[in-house]
């Protein structure tokens, strides 16, 4: 467990399950072949190259996740967050920003994103079999992917199967847009 009240923490190249906790600064974590448990409350979190599932949570800054093999959980009050190749299920929530979500090629476990200050913009696997739930107050939604609809279509919702269906992946926000498009 690595702990700070007035600075940064960054862990690299590192075994085994990781806890990294600042009360003044952001959280760095890369390289790491285990579990990341990260919290501050005075800056950002960025991840990459993390082997393992992750649980991120930060009120003072935004969310940057790159390449991770496994489960995702980002939380954060003050900015946006950032995900780029996630393999396993991911639960991303902020108020305070957009939130822009690539998942990895092969990805089909769902997950829930959602804001209430910005848009949302993710992007699937084309051939992944997930089913889509997404709605907005704050503008459309919108899709480049062959979706099956079901239900009535709605500029503000969709409700869908992308290939034969499977795990939900839930989108919602109450301040913009929604956009579904391919990696």
């Amino acid at each position: 467990q690595v702990r700070t009240g007035g600075g940064s923490v960054t862990a690299s190249s590192l075994q085994g399950a990781q806890d990294l906790r600042a009360s003044g600064g952001s959280i760095g974590a890369s390289g790491i072949q285990g579990s990341v448990l990260a919290r501050t409350s005075g800056g950002g979190i960025r991840s990459q190259n993390v082997q393992g599932d992750a649980d991120l949570g930060t009120s003072g800054g935004g969310i940057t996740v790159n390449s991770l093999t496994g489960a995702l959980q980002a939380s954060t009050s003050g900015g946006p967050i950032r995900i780029d190749g996630v393999t396993g299920r991911v639960t991303a929530h902020t108020s305070g920003g957009s939130i822009n979500a690539t998942f990895a090629r092969g990805a089909t476990q769902g997950g829930e994103l959602g804001t209430s200050g910005g848009s949302i913009h993710v992007n699937l696997d084309p051939a992944a079999n997930l089913n889509i739930d997404a709605s907005t107050y704050g503008g459309p939604v919108s899709t480049d992917l062959k979706v099956s609809v079901i239900g009535t279509i709605s500029h503000s919702k969709l409700h869908g199967r992308l290939g034969s269906g499977g795990p939900t992946l839930a989108l919602h926000t109450s301040g913009g847009s929604i956009h579904i498009g391919s990696i």
